[in-house]
């Protein structure tokens, strides 16, 4: 099955990558970092660490296992966005109620899939964190360049994931 690249990320140094996104559809500006987890991405995606910032999976397929009620960080994902080399969105855990993509969809989260992750880590890790947008694919470079010189990404992530 072919599927149409129709998102991309675009990186505070001009860097573009395409791919597939998944989950909500929102333009969003975040710091990028990344995870080498091989399992487990329903926490990280649940972990408030993560609130306002768009995480690089670099084990290669995620969603496989698809999301397990009694399995979140926190009542209310945070994480700005996710970013994975290959998303599946046919879950087969008999625990499952929803997939990745539904809960991303639920908590307004963006995903893009068929991203060089890998590759996209040693960049963060030579170069250090920076902002990413993740936008649609016809985003014209220049608008995203301003977009991201433009946006201030939040710092005070614990009013946020704070208990009232």
């Amino acid at each position: 099955m072919e599927t149409k690249l129709n998102k991309k990320i675009v990186l505070e140094d001009g860097s573009e990558y395409c791919g597939t996104g998944f989950g909500h559809s929102c333009d969003r500006v975040c710091e990028i970092v990344f995870n080498t987890s091989m399992a487990g991405y329903q926490e990280i995606v649940s972990d408030p660490s993560y609130t306002y910032q768009m995480v690089v999976m670099t084990y290669p397929l995620i969603g496989n296992y698809g999301i397990a009620d009694d399995d979140f960080e926190t009542k209310t994902p945070t994480i700005g966005g996710l970013i994975v080399r290959e998303y599946n969105n046919y879950p087969s855990n008999f625990r499952y109620t929803k997939t990745l993509g539904e809960i991303l969809e639920d908590y307004e989260i963006p995903g893009i899939s068929g991203i060089d992750t890998r590759l996209l880590t040693r960049k963060i890790r030579d170069n250090g964190c920076c902002k990413v947008l993740i936008t649609d694919i016809n985003t014209p470079h220049e608008k995203a360049m301003e977009i991201i010189k433009n946006t201030d990404v939040p710092c005070d992530a614990v009013s946020k994931v704070s208990c009232k």
